[in-house]
C-alpha cells in the first residue's frame, strides 16, 4: 500500500467520532504524518474523550445553532443533503466496483476519500474517471477544510484540515 493511500485513510479515518483508542491510535501514527502538529498532540493528551467528542460532533454531526462543517459534497456543492453530487458520487463507485461500507450518504467526504485511495490502489489506469473525482474533490473540500479551520478548536482538525487544503486545492 502506498504511502498517499495510507493518507487518504487515515483522513477519512480521522472524521470517525473519536473512542478511547484513538488517541494512541493517533500517536502510533503520528512519525509518518508531518503536517500533525506536536501541539495538537498535546493539546489533544490533556482534553477528555468527552471534550473531543464535543467537539467533534458539533464540527461535522449536530452543531448549535449550526453545523458549520457538513462533511457531504452535496452540502458544499448543492447547499442541502442528498443532493445529485449522491447519485453522481455513487456511479463512480459502481464503475470501479467500489463497495460502500458505511450507512452515510455516498458523498460523505471520509467515503469519497476511501474511494479515492481505492482508486489509487487499484485503478489508477482509469485517467478520465480519476480526473473526473479529482476535480469534483477539488470543488468542494477546500471550501470545507476553509470551515473546519475557521470553527475548530482542536489543532486535530485544524491540522487535518489544512492537509485537506495542500492535497485538494485545483
Amino acid at each position: 500500500m502506498s504511502e498517499s493511500v495510507q493518507e487518504l485513510n487515515l483522513l477519512s479515518g480521522l472524521l470517525a467520532e473519536p473512542c478511547e483508542d484513538s488517541l494512541s491510535a493517533i500517536e502510533e501514527l503520528a512519525p509518518q504524518l508531518p503536517w500533525l502538529s506536536e501541539q495538537a498532540l498535546e493539546q489533544l493528551r490533556k482534553i477528555s474523550l468527552t471534550d473531543w467528542q464535543i467537539e467533534h460532533t458539533g464540527l461535522f454531526v449536530s452543531g448549535h445553532p449550526k453545523t458549520h462543517c457538513m462533511p457531504f459534497e452535496s452540502v458544499w456543492m448543492e447547499g442541502q443533503m442528498m443532493g445529485e453530487a449522491v447519485m453522481r458520487v455513487n456511479d463512480y463507485y459502481q464503475m470501479a466496483g467500489f463497495k460502500i461500507e458505511a450507512e452515510l450518504p455516498a458523498d460523505f467526504l471520509g467515503t469519497e476519500l476511501q474511494f479515492l485511495a481505492f482508486l489509487i490502489e487499484h485503478h489508477r489506469e482509469q485517467e478520465e474517471l480519476m480526473h473526473q473525482v479529482l476535480t469534483d474533490m477539488n470543488a468542494w473540500i477546500p471550501k470545507f477544510a476553509t470551515a473546519v479551520r475557521i470553527h475548530a478548536e482542536l489543532l486535530l482538525y485544524k491540522d487535518w484540515a489544512k492537509r485537506l487544503e495542500v492535497l485538494f486545492s485545483a
